[in-house]
């Protein structure tokens, strides 16, 4: 390969390898405000406004307006401290109308009498934390597909639950109960890694390096001109 060609494969490969480093640095600023959001929220939740615009795994506080319907779906195949289970979810009423989805998080087995249980302790609060999550028609690639029809469910997606319950669900939102008063649970931050220092720093090498093989290169194609003079 001649040393233009060369250069400019390493040039290009220096290139687009310091973009990916300062592009994981932005993405590490974006990170650590976002942990920060949810540390603050965790500690002292606000009154969840359907009119604000939340990010992921904001813990906010549901006030009486919101209402449970005890008429769970489970979740199959959900999985906590190595064993397999159910997440139980209820549709969510606001000022009593269909509004959302509520995730009661992680039961052993198909206990409507504890998810009936879990209902009374919420309702028993002036307000109860739940945190946020995305209500859309995404589904995981490797997540089977709902069955609707037989009540067998994988994945919390607006479309299905929508034709299962027969009701309109206006929110960008679903809930994931989270109050330690009612049911300890996974804290939201659990789902979070942040990785991108790491991710910055070899993509930062890969292009340091990138630049070194070019000066390695020139060099020692000039050294070997030289020699032929």
């Amino acid at each position: 390969m001649k040393l233009k060609s060369l250069t400019f494969v390493f040039l290009f490969i220096s290139f687009v390898t310091f973009i990916l480093g300062v592009w994981q640095l932005y993405r590490l600023n974006w990170k650590n405000d976002l942990i920060e959001n949810i540390n603050n929220s965790v500690n002292s939740p606000k009154i969840f406004d359907s009119n604000e615009e939340y990010e992921e795994l904001i813990t906010v506080s549901l006030n009486n307006e919101f209402d449970l319907i005890d008429s769970p779906i489970f979740l199959e195949s959900k999985t906590q401290q190595g064993k397999v289970g159910y997440h139980a979810v209820l549709p969510l009423t606001y000022n009593n109308k269909f509004y959302s989805v509520i995730n009661l998080g992680w039961l052993s087995d198909k206990n409507l009498e504890y998810v009936s249980n879990l209902i009374k302790e919420i309702k028993n609060q002036d307000s109860f934390y739940a945190y946020t999550r995305h209500l859309t028609n995404e589904k995981q690639f490797f997540v089977p597909e709902n069955q609707p029809n037989d009540n067998i469910w994988f994945s919390i997606l607006k479309s299905d639950l929508e034709e299962y319950y027969k009701s309109n669900f206006n929110s960008i939102y679903y809930f994931v109960l989270f109050d330690p008063r009612i049911k300890p649970d996974t804290n939201p931050l659990a789902f979070l890694r942040n990785n991108h220092l790491n991710y910055s720093i070899t993509w930062f090498l890969l292009s340091l390096s990138s630049a070194i093989m070019i000066l390695i290169i020139r060099r020692k194609h000039y050294g070997q001109s030289k020699k032929i003079f």
